[in-house]
């Protein structure tokens, strides 16, 4: 039980981080790859919730940058916030669906920070989609690890732009003028 702890410790840490951590499924693969009495529900259950403990963790301390905002982005941010707090089903579903993918998703928490929208729903859709995805990823990690290796060598390059343009597009989301964009899309609409 301790080794799930130890994992679970490891896993809230690198999801605290924004950038220059590795994938928490790949330090859940690598540990069952090693210890092959791991088990594979567990390790996902105890990836998801420490995934999701460490998320709440970068929402929390991303949503201290607010303070650096001018008038403009406050008032983005806050459009962007009401939008999403009155969609919670879209929030939790497209939370879901995120997270079952292969993108970063420091740049979702961290633009959840930024705007204060409700979390309970990201995070419930966080966490279900992070479990099913660590289960299946440690379940296939063998095979997959073996192919990965076999056509990409070293991708830790890879890994750094893909963080790097995450938290870059957290940030600018906030810098596009959405009031702008659902203007002239209810004026095409409109005219279809």
């Amino acid at each position: 039980m301790a080794d799930y702890f130890f994992l679970g410790i490891v896993s809230f840490v690198i999801n605290i981080v924004p950038i220059l951590m590795p994938p928490t499924w790949v330090v859940l693969a690598l540990a069952k790859i090693n210890d092959p009495s791991f088990n594979p529900f567990l390790l996902a259950l105890v990836g998801a919730i420490a995934s999701s403990l460490g998320r709440a963790v970068l929402t929390f301390y991303s949503s201290f940058f607010r303070r650096f905002f001018n008038q403009k982005l406050k008032a983005r941010a806050s459009e962007i916030k009401n939008f999403f707090d009155r969609k919670r089903k879209a929030v939790f579903f497209g939370s879901f669906i995120f997270a079952l993918g292969p993108i970063p998703s420091n740049l979702l928490f961290i633009a959840s920070g930024l705007t204060k929208i409700k979390v309970k729903p990201l995070f419930a859709g966080f966490f279900l989609g992070r479990f099913v995805s660590y289960f299946f990823l440690i379940i296939i990690s063998q095979s997959l690890f073996s192919a990965v290796e076999q056509y990409t060598g070293n991708a830790s390059f890879l890994k750094l732009c893909f963080d790097a343009v995450g938290i870059l597009a957290a940030f600018l989301f906030l810098f596009i003028d959405w009031k702008e964009i659902m203007h002239h899309a209810k004026t095409f609409s409109k005219s279809i």
